[in-house]
């Protein structure tokens, strides 16, 4: 197995999203910010936010038309008294409800959002900040992508997941759903946006077993 998201290349970004100068559009950054105050009252949990940040293929030369624009909210960890990974936990839970509770898309493009601590350093092609208005990391063109064959991996998180769902234990589905989001997180970091680890979280969410579980 093949996929084929990461491997559609442009030779411009998202007009969707950007302009022809590569500038986000005014309403694509003024929904994302709708959004995000949207989701900061819904959680009712203390988030403290640093900056609105945009990652992944959309922001950069590879997305298709099944592509999700990736919405970072750069929180600092250290002003909430609580543990970290439990944090880390509730927010990853919070923000996936509410995205099934809400209409979260702009001009048809899903949005995704994630939480992120500060003191994390994401490994991706573009960065564009929402509060700064501008790049942070403008995406280069994409030369030389390796095609995994994850169809093994594939197989092993189906089955993972299909477990877990019939097992009908809360505690088992978040354990399944927190480790595909460390999949991505650790392959990001070790081997970048297209990284085998990034490619099979991808083919996951692509298939709708994010959605199930």
């Amino acid at each position: 197995m093949i996929i084929s998201e990461a491997f559609e290349v442009h030779t411009t970004l998202n007009p969707k999203i950007w302009t022809e100068d590569n500038q986000l559009r005014p309403e694509v950054k003024a929904k994302i910010i709708e959004i995000v105050d949207a989701f900061k009252e819904y959680i009712e949990v203390p988030i403290y936010i640093s900056d609105i940040c945009l990652i992944g293929s959309n922001a950069s030369y590879n997305y298709t038309d099944s592509s999700d624009l990736d919405v970072h909210i750069i929180a600092n960890y250290d002003l909430v008294t609580a543990d970290t990974e439990i944090l880390q936990s509730l927010y990853n839970t919070l923000r996936a409800k509410f995205g099934k509770d809400y209409d979260i898309s702009i001009h048809g493009v899903e949005i995704e959002l994630f939480v992120e601590d500060v003191k994390t350093n994401a490994v991706t092609n573009g960065i564009y900040s929402i509060y700064q208005d501008k790049w942070i990391k403008f995406p280069k063109p994409l030369q030389n992508i390796v095609q995994y064959d994850i169809f093994k991996e594939m197989e092993f998180w189906k089955v993972r997941a299909d477990a877990a769902i019939r097992s009908n234990d809360k505690d088992d589905i978040a354990k399944v759903i927190s480790n595909i989001y460390l999949l991505r997180k650790n392959s990001l970091a070790t081997g970048g946006e297209y990284s085998k680890g990034n490619q099979i979280f991808k083919e996951i969410r692509n298939q709708g077993i994010l959605d199930d579980l």
